[in-house]
């Protein structure tokens, strides 16, 4: 997700919560700590490589599970250090925040690394875009009851009311994915990577069967099937792994396709057909070439 949208989840999070008898300084700390939790994990923006190393110095550790109660301990850290507040409502709240930072990635394309340091592989499911526009728009037809209604306790829900309309969102992106994925699984094919579309109704499918990856869309009540079809010739994976760049590709995609272009090898993430240069490498061809 965009930094945009997460911050409008931490805004969403502490107008959710009750505040009844709640002091200003508590206040302050909660809403400091939602924002900061659902923003927290992209830190690691200030310090990602350029070029194919970006695939693994962005999402990584910082969004792994493992670090979920040390960025919650910290904000509870900075909360008294700052508020001079110490409320365990404090670390809840950042653990939330955090968990929704990471899970909300790992429903996109790009994926995060949920299991660093113990793995760099990055876990992605593609059932929500990458780009929040849809929560934003629910954002923008609640934004008028807030003009209209204006007391807390209506405040607060309006907040849960915009949860529980992403969460039947949510719920049907599920459904359209699950479907669409056992579907291609019937059909024989090994390994199927989806791509959401910007706006409900539309799934790009991209799935591997023997020596041919296809890509695919399946849209709901309208036109579904095959757009175009990739050869994927066969190579010698670990021998791509000895060169960086692969090897972060061979990490971060779910499959890729390996096509055999005779003085080099060209690797390329389907889901992105190739149109994003990090995420389309070639190496010398004697670097993929299987054993004979």
């Amino acid at each position: 997700m965009d930094y945009m949208t997460h911050t409008l989840f931490g805004i969403a999070v502490y107008g959710s919560l009750s505040k009844i008898n709640m002091d200003s300084k508590t206040k302050w700390s909660l809403f400091a700590t939602s924002v900061g939790a659902n923003v927290i994990p992209d830190i690691d923006i200030q310090w990602a490589r350029e070029g194919a190393d970006y695939l693994m110095s962005h999402r990584g550790i910082t969004h792994s599970f493992l670090m979920v109660p040390v960025w919650a301990a910290l904000f509870s850290f900075l909360s008294y250090v700052v508020f001079r507040v110490k409320d365990r409502r404090i670390y809840w709240v950042a653990v939330a925040g955090v968990l929704l930072h990471i899970i909300s990635d790992w429903t996109n394309a790009w994926g995060t690394g949920l299991l660093e340091p113990f793995t760099s592989r990055r876990y992605a499911i593609g059932i929500i875009p990458n780009k929040g526009y849809i929560f934003w728009a629910f954002a923008a037809v609640l934004l008028p009851f807030f003009l209209l209604f204006r007391s807390k306790e209506q405040w607060q829900r309006i907040f849960r009311t915009f949860w529980v309309i992403g969460a039947v969102y949510v719920g049907f992106q599920i459904a359209h994915s699950a479907y669409v994925y056992l579907d291609l699984k019937q059909e024989g094919y090994a390994q199927v990577a989806l791509r959401a579309d910007r706006w409900p109704g539309g799934i790009s499918y991209y799935a591997k069967k023997d020596d041919v990856v296809v890509e695919g869309r399946h849209e709901v009540g309208g036109e579904s099937g095959i757009i175009q079809t990739f050869r994927n010739d066969p190579v010698d994976m670990e021998q791509l792994m000895q060169y960086r760049p692969a090897k972060n590709l061979l990490l971060f995609a779910p499959f890729v396709v390996t096509q055999n272009l005779g003085e080099s090898i060209r690797i390329f993430d389907p889901r992105f057909g190739g149109r994003v240069p990090i995420l389309n490498v070639e190496v010398p061809a004697s670097a993929g070439r299987p054993a004979e």
